[in-house]
């Protein structure tokens, strides 16, 4: 960190204002500093740590059997300690101990961790920086960094307090004059080690009197371009205009702190997204002093909180324009419902008039047209019912409750036993299969599902149909599985398609809108529904329920 000649800039200061946690170790791992930020974080006391092991203090939680905490960390410092270079750590789980008047124990954390070498003049490991972050309650780091402030400037005063009675001693006691200049080198290769944050310091008049290497990578001004000069090149014109630097200074003044985001100005006059904090520090008598400045870069947020807003108003756009085409599709079944039935029944009505009436006149292959006209109005009827079934299947309200599977299959075999002439069939129904589902949309997909496994067991001598449950690898599934007609699998991706069929109508009658339905019923209940078939060995039918 560069200063303006001839200040005396309280590195002490500097390392307890920092946001960040840090932890400061000799080679023994024993701990020689440690910021105001790490011990909050840890609930631990300076004079009950410093001096001691890392590990004498932050044991594994004993109640934690998997605990890899001290292993892991032990493993990294041995390593910067041997490669003298920084290693960053993946997350950890690493519980801290609750001080006894908290209720004692340890507590549940997750830290992430990187440890930096700082090298003594004959490239030895002179001290490590353990820094960490908490990663716990990541959500409520804007509330520790207002509380964080406070704390910056209740420790500053302290440290003022402190300083003055050193002052004190130094004139009596030549020897901790030099031991002062040791404690502010260390400070200042900690400071200068802080990569995540700009903190530098102001006077009381907004003049920059202290510079470090991050304020100059996150700004791009060099210690000797901007020291000297006011902090308000980092403001756009407009922001100047309307007093915001003025403001933030004054507010911090007046308050203690002052904490702000918005665009920043680069020396190249580009600009970034800033998170700062402006903190007063006074003397003793309560005196201003100057502010101790801390910025973070957050472009990268930024950008991201943009691109979310405009996808959720692209979403809107989108589900707005979904209603709109909800509206047409309604109307459009309106008109289908009413407007295209009329004429079918008149095609129906007048072609049985014509076959009554003047059936004597025509031959057999005129009361052939007659029957074939018939037959494609009544089927034309028979589409029409199904698409607008699959429509209210889309559409339909759902209300989820417990529903006996077993019972409702059997319920709607007896049904088709009874309008078919299926009393040949054989059932194999697993009990008491309960689900949480729509029972009347449920029904619908059961009822298409088993119309379909009578259909196509017609020519089975001994047909069969059975309800189960089994594993697969997308989970716990229900089958129902006939032995019937069976068909190539290498169609079943045609299969759910409305209007696909695998079989001659002629064989097997239908609108191929059955299944089309009963896979928008599953995906309504978040289940999925696949087949496995074969010519002539039946076809079993797999869904989930996710709901």
């Amino acid at each position: 960190m560069s200063t303006t000649s001839g200040s005396n800039v309280d590195f002490q200061a500097l390392f307890d204002s920092a946001p960040g946690l840090y932890l400061v170790l000799n080679p023994k791992l024993e701990i020689v500093a440690v910021n105001q930020a790490y011990l909050r974080a840890t609930m631990t006391q300076r004079e009950k740590i410093v001096g001691r092991g890392i590990f004498d203090v932050f044991p594994d939680n004993p109640d934690d059997p998997q605990a890899t905490g001290v292993t892991n960390l032990r493993a990294s410092l041995e390593h910067v300690l041997q490669s003298r270079m920084p290693d960053t750590m993946a997350v950890q789980k690493y519980d801290i101990r609750r001080p006894e008047s908290e209720g004692g124990g340890f507590e549940e954390r997750h830290w992430s961790p990187m440890n930096s070498p700082v090298l003594a003049p004959n490239g030895s490991v002179a001290y490590i920086i353990h820094r960490v972050e908490d990663v716990t309650e990541f959500i409520h780091l804007k509330k520790m960094g207002v509380q964080q402030a406070a704390d910056i400037l209740q420790r500053s005063q302290e440290l003022q307090e402190t300083n003055k009675k050193l002052r004190k001693e130094i004139e009596e006691h030549r020897q901790a004059e030099q031991q002062l200049r040791e404690s502010e080198e260390r400070y200042r290769s900690i400071i200068t080690s802080i990569k995540d944050y700009a903190i530098f310091m102001l006077n009381p008049q907004g003049i920059v009197i202290s510079w470090s290497e991050t304020a100059e990578r996150f700004k791009g001004y060099k210690a000797e371009e901007i020291i000297g000069q006011s902090w308000e090149r980092f403001y756009s014109a407009e922001d100047i205009k309307e007093g915001e630097p003025r403001r933030l200074l004054q507010t911090a003044a007046n308050e203690g702190h002052a904490e702000n985001e918005g665009w920043r100005m680069r020396k190249d006059g580009s600009r970034f997204w800033a998170d700062v904090v402006i903190t007063a520090i006074r003397d003793s008598e309560g005196k201003l002093r100057g502010f101790v400045k801390v910025t973070r870069d957050m472009t990268k947020r930024r950008t991201h909180e943009e691109q979310i807003e405009q996808l959720n108003k692209d979403l809107r756009a989108q589900a707005d324009g979904l209603s709109v085409v909800n509206k047409e599709l309604e109307a459009f079944s309106y008109s289908v419902s009413h407007d295209l039935r009329a004429p079918l029944r008149a095609i129906d009505g007048f072609s049985s008039e014509l076959a009554r009436n003047y059936g004597t006149t025509l031959d057999a292959r005129g009361h052939a047209d007659l029957q074939r006209i018939r037959l494609a109005a009544q089927h034309m009827g028979q589409l029409i019912d199904d698409l607008l079934k699959l429509s209210q299947v889309t559409r339909a309200e759902m209300s989820l409750e417990p529903v006996d599977l077993s019972a409702m299959v059997k319920m709607i075999l007896a049904d088709l036993k009874s309008t078919s002439n299926k009393q040949a069939l054989c059932e194999i129904i697993a009990p008491n299969l309960m689900v949480h589902a729509d029972a009347r949309l449920l029904r619908v997909a059961l009822e298409n599902l088993l119309s379909n496994a009578c259909k196509f067991t017609s020519h089975q001598p001994e047909p069969t149909i059975e309800l189960g449950e089994t594993m697969t690898p997308r989970g716990k599934a229900y089958f129902l599985r006939d032995n019937g007609a069976g068909f190539d699998m290498a169609y079943a991706g045609k299969l759910f398609t409305a209007f696909q069929r695998l079989h001659s109508a002629k064989d097997y009658p239908g609108t191929g809108i059955g299944l089309a339905t009963v896979q928008r019923i599953i995906r309504r209940h978040g289940g999925e529904i696949w087949v496995e078939a074969a010519v002539g060995q039946g076809a079993t039918f797999y869904f989930t329920l996710a709901k």
